[in-house]
């Protein structure tokens, strides 16, 4: 990333004090607003298991004394009662129509029920001012604390997104660091980029005016308008924007070549900037001038998710600075694997960290330079190495806890999460096969494997390094599960995630002897749980089951805390008995890594504001484009109804692919919820396998041309030299373009598949498309 600024203030970057510093709070906020209300439920809880009726108890000082008698006088209340209702009766002229009797019964047990009420609340009144302590008040006003805090926050998430982009756009302006379909190297590409950017720009300020104005206008007729001030902060932030493209503009980079092409040049311009563009002359064609801020809105409806995916960005880069990825490498070395055999296995081992990080490319920039080297050094092609490279950032799409699929769940109720990935394992095994076969097809030497005799001693011995990373990681999950009640999902895993990178941080760049101290913490949680399996193994024999669970759930749970229990204490057993060997003499830190938990939190955290900045900005102006072509009426242009199912599908999986071609996953899935989702169920098409459908597709869209992002974010940290190095002059048509036509044949098979194949067996629809019922 190019820095902005040389000027240093305390020995850091003008830069990283007004960009770095600002997201690292707002995603430690977010972190915050995510975990409070964890907190504060588990507050409650220690609360009421501390003091009985503490829910009441908490009241104190709170609640005035009842201001109702809690022992009138029946018989005369009853009489004014009485005299009250028939002097309403002779004032109503109508009231001899429904009768003029009195129901004394019925007002005596009104009022006896309202002395009970009145008693009640003085007994509760009473039981708190003889029952409350110091202790109570102090610890009521932490829980009301975090409570009032976390609310707070709560109604200002789609402010804190939408500081969090114009920070984040600003950085990625200043750094050159936006999504174009190549590198801007020379003073044209700099000035056909910047002046992109500017356009791009000015029209998101006008925009936003505009829009301003227009909800002005409607405030002023009565008309309630919801989150009114972040208009202040979209027209001050493309303001900040703007001025950024104009000084890039007036003061171009010293390191820029010369020569270029005008053509060429064009493709520098940010796939923000051409979206924003595009969608702005359309818009203003329309009339419909303050288009780009009203879908611009569409995005902060969904601001946890969207910050959500900051936060996975984050993980991402926290990953880098770790050394995991080299010694999950260090694992599978011994085993001398051919190139596509090599491919095969990172690719399986690499979608789990892709769905735990969005499957939004993140992974790509995370670990995509370690992929592509390990690979090369495997002998793997460099075409081979870096369609795989690119492959890695999207196999896990289909994965839990990708965000992806909770964002699917999250718009409509015709599926689960639960159901998207159950049957996304299936379709990952799909996926992994068939790349399996096409690689091996495409093999230019005999595939090879050392022996297992060799192979199998070397990698357990090379897995007890990774021990302590099991044990930290393991640590955080049990603190978590046990002692918060939240576990490792795609609800949870924004929270979860960034502390156990930190903590694997502290261990590799603070001291590797605190993994002592996550010893002792997770040695005690350890024995509690074996406790507490104790009590649930007794439930089980005897049959009384808790309330609210079931014997299969309950059943379900014991197993799963039982391997976990077993599994953590092995690996405290193995690394405190067993010498951990040394890392494999190969290993140098990368560029950008730091050697110290400071150097290392800051460079993760200033590569995160570029990355945000250009991800968040190309998200956001997707949903503009996702806008245009639900107003041009393509969509409505299909039909409603096909001639057969066969029809549907071929013509809803074309307009599937040309939107995941040209638009951002998150956006895109937004216009097809809004506008083909409900075509394809009522052509018969089961929501499930639409989605998985619409996933694959997506899947496919992420290593396509025009775009093919996780091409772009290869050559990004791969390095452009090495990229272009890996061109063949000779040979077929596929070798010269193998990184993109592997991962294409790959997905579009997948697609087509998961497509078709399932329409001809209704016992393979089922067993793909599982819907899972919902207990009440």
């Amino acid at each position: 990333m190019d820095k902005p600024s040389s000027m240093t203030v305390a020995n850091r970057s003008v830069g990283e004090w007004l960009s770095s510093l600002p997201t690292l709070i707002l995603l430690l906020l977010t972190i915050f607003l995510a975990s409070g209300e964890v907190i504060h439920s588990q507050l409650l809880k220690i609360g009421e298991n501390t003091w009985e009726g503490y829910f009441k108890l908490r009241t104190a000082g709170l609640v005035g004394e009842p201001t109702c008698n809690p022992d009138p006088d029946l018989d005369a209340e009853l009489q004014k009662a009485v005299a009250q209702k028939q002097a309403e009766m002779a004032d109503d002229p109508l009231a001899g129509i429904f009768g003029t009797d009195v129901d004394e019964g019925a007002l005596r047990q009104s009022l006896e029920a309202s002395r009970q009420i009145c008693r009640d609340s003085w007994a509760d009144y009473t039981m708190v001012q003889e029952q409350v302590t110091p202790g109570v008040i102090a610890f009521r006003n932490l829980e009301g604390g975090v409570a009032k805090v976390v609310t707070t926050l709560g109604n200002y998430k789609r402010l804190l997104l939408c500081l969090l982009v114009i920070i984040c756009a600003a950085t990625a302006t200043l750094t050159r660091h936006h999504i174009s379909l190549r590198p801007a190297r020379t003073r044209k590409d700099h000035m056909v980029a910047t002046i992109g950017q500017l356009s791009a720009n000015v029209m998101l300020l006008l925009s936003a005016w505009i829009y301003r104005g227009e909800e002005v206008s409607a405030i002023a007729d009565g008309v309630q308008v919801n989150h009114f001030y972040l208009h202040q902060f979209w027209i001050g932030g493309f303001l900040i924007l703007s001025l950024a493209a104009a000084y890039q503009l007036i003061r171009p980079p010293k390191d820029l070549e010369e020569g270029g092409t005008w053509g060429k040049s064009l493709l520098t311009i940010p796939l923000y900037s051409f979206m924003c563009i595009t969608a702005g002359i359309q818009f203003i064609s329309q009339g419909y001038y303050h288009g780009i801020s009203v879908y611009l809105g569409m995005m902060m409806e969904l601001s946890t998710l969207f910050l959500s995916l900051a936060l996975y960005i984050w993980i991402g880069m926290l990953l880098r600075q770790t050394k995991m990825a080299h010694l999950v490498f260090d694992v599978l070395r011994p085993w001398k694997m051919s190139p596509e055999l090599m491919c095969f296995v990172v690719l399986a081992v690499a979608a789990v960290p892709t769905a735990y990080t969005g499957a939004s490319g993140i992974f790509v920039i995370a670990a995509g330079a370690t992929i592509y080297n390990e690979l090369i050094r495997a002998g793997a092609r460099k075409q081979l190495a870096l369609a795989a490279t690119a492959m890695s950032g999207s196999m896990g799409v289909v994965l839990r806890p990708c965000l992806l699929v909770v964002i699917i769940a999250a718009l409509n109720n015709s599926v689960t999460t639960d159901e998207l990935f159950t049957s996304g394992l299936k379709i990952f095994a799909l996926s992994l096969i068939l790349f399996f076969i096409y690689s091996q097809f495409a093999r230019t030497a005999p595939a090879r494997i050392a022996p297992f005799s060799e192979a199998v001693p070397a990698s357990i011995k090379r897995l007890i390094p990774l021990l302590p990373y099991v044990i930290i990681m393991g640590t955080v999950i049990v603190v978590f599960k046990d002692l918060l009640g939240t576990k490792l999902d795609e609800i949870y895993a924004p929270i979860i995630l960034p502390v156990m990178l930190l903590t694997i941080l502290c261990y590799e760049k603070l001291s590797e002897k605190s993994l002592h101290v996550f010893t002792l913490v997770l040695v005690p949680l350890l024995a509690f749980s074996f406790y507490n399996m104790l009590g649930m193994q007794d439930a089980l024999s005897t049959g009384n089951i808790p309330t609210g669970t079931s014997a299969e759930e309950l059943q379900s749970q014991f197993w799963g805390l039982f391997w976990r229990n077993i599994i953590l204490g092995a690996c405290l057993v193995v690394h405190y008995l067993m010498k951990t060997p040394d890392m494999d003499p190969h290993y140098q830190p990368e560029p950008g890594v730091g050697e110290k938990l400071e150097s290392s939190l800051r460079f993760a955290t200033n590569e995160t504001t570029g990355h945000i900045g250009a991800l968040l900005m190309l998200m956001a102006l997707s949903v503009s484009v996702g806008g245009i072509i639900e107003r041009s009426g393509m969509m409505e242009a299909l039909p409603e109804t096909f001639p057969n199912i066969w029809v549907a599908m071929t013509l809803l999986v074309v307009t599937m692919v040309i939107i995941g071609m040209i638009m951002d996953p998150y956006g895109a899935v937004i216009l097809v919820n809004a506008t083909i989702a409900q075509i394809a169920f009522d052509n018969g098409i089961a929501p499930l396998h639409f989605w998985m459908i619409t996933l694959v597709a997506f899947e496919l869209g992420y290593l396509s041309p025009p775009v093919a992002l996780n091409h772009l974010l290869t050559r990004q940290v791969v390095g452009d030299e090495e990229v272009e190095s890996a061109k063949v002059e000779g040979g077929s048509f596929y070798r010269r373009y193998e990184k993109y036509l592997l991962p294409i044949a790959v997905m579009l098979t997948a697609l087509l598949l998961v497509s078709y194949v399932p329409l001809m067996s209704d016992s393979l629809h089922d067993y793909l498309f599982q819907k899972i019922a919902v207990g009440g």
